[in-house]
C-alpha cells in the first residue's frame, strides 16, 4: 500500500492507513489507553470485549501456534484499527497484538463497533478496507514464507518499507521509520542472525546503508528486481 492509500500488488506488512475519520466510532465514549513498547494489547484467545483505534504508534499482530511458535503477520500504524477481524466470528481474538512502539489508542466496545457499522456506511467502508488489506497481507506473507528465500523475504520487506515510509534524498530513498534487526527478523520469519547477515551483505554491496535502526536504500529498482519470487 502506498501513501495515497492504494494497495500495491505486493502489499506491505507495515500497514499504513489513510487518514480515516473514526469520530462516529468513538462518539459514544471511547477512553484513551496507552501501551509501552513491547506491551500486549490483547492476547490470542481472549474474548473480544473491545477493539482499539490506533492514534499514535504501531501495533504488531502475532499468530501463536499450539507449540508456542510465533508468526508475525502484520504491523498496523496510526489511524488503524486492531481487534475488529474477530469481532464478527466467535468473539475471541485470533491473534495477539503487541505494541511495536509506544502506542496511544481509543478503546471502543465491541457492541459499539457493531452499532456503528449498521448505521454509518463510511465507518463500514473503512473497516472493510482494513480487513481486505489485512487479508491481502496475510496471503502474501504465506507466499513469502513458503516460496521465498531468506534474502528475498528481507528484501521484499525493505522494498515495501520504502514504498510506505520512503523519503527521497540525494543518497537514495530513506525509510523514515526506524526498525531493528529483530523486528525485521520477526516479520520475515527468520532468525535475527540470518536477517543481520542479509542486511550486512546488502550494505557491503552498496545497495543499502544502515545506521543504527535507520535505513537508506541506494538502489530501489535493483532491490525490487531481487525481491521477485514469481
Amino acid at each position: 500500500m502506498n501513501k495515497n492509500g492504494d494497495t500495491a500488488i505486493s502489499p506491505s506488512a507495515w500497514i499504513e492507513v489513510p487518514h480515516f475519520d473514526w469520530k462516529t466510532l468513538t462518539a459514544e465514549g471511547a477512553p484513551t489507553v496507552r501501551f509501552g513498547k513491547g506491551q500486549t494489547l490483547f492476547s490470542q484467545g481472549d474474548p473480544v470485549n473491545h477493539v482499539l483505534v490506533v492514534e499514535e504508534g504501531r501495533v504488531r499482530l502475532v499468530l501463536l501456534s499450539e507449540s508456542g511458535h510465533e508468526k508475525h503477520m502484520a504491523i498496523v500504524g496510526t489511524h488503524g484499527l486492531v481487534g475488529e477481524c474477530s469481532a464478527f466470528l466467535d468473539g475471541r481474538h485470533s491473534v495477539t497484538a503487541v505494541a511495536s512502539s509506544d502506542v496511544v489508542a481509543r478503546q471502543v466496545e465491541r457492541q459499539q463497533l457493531l452499532r456503528c457499522l449498521e448505521r454509518d456506511p463510511v465507518c463500514l467502508r473503512q473497516v472493510l478496507w482494513l480487513m481486505n488489506v489485512k487479508l491481502r497481507v496475510l496471503a502474501h506473507q504465506n507466499l513469502l514464507l513458503s516460496q521465498a528465500s531468506a534474502a528475498q523475504r528481507v528484501i521484499h520487506h525493505l522494498v515495501q518499507l520504502a514504498d510506505t515510509y520512503g523519503e527521497a534524498q540525494a543518497a537514495g530513498v530513506a525509510i523514515s521509520i526506524s526498525f531493528t534487526h529483530q523486528e525485521m527478523a520477526n516479520i520475515a520469519g527468520l532468525s535475527r542472525v540470518m536477517t543481520s547477515n542479509v542486511l550486512i551483505q546488502l550494505q557491503d554491496q552498496g545497495v543499502i546503508e544502515m545506521a543504527k535502526s535507520h535505513c537508506v536504500i541506494r538502489d530501489l529498482d535493483g532491490l525490487r528486481r531481487r525481491a521477485l519470487i514469481l
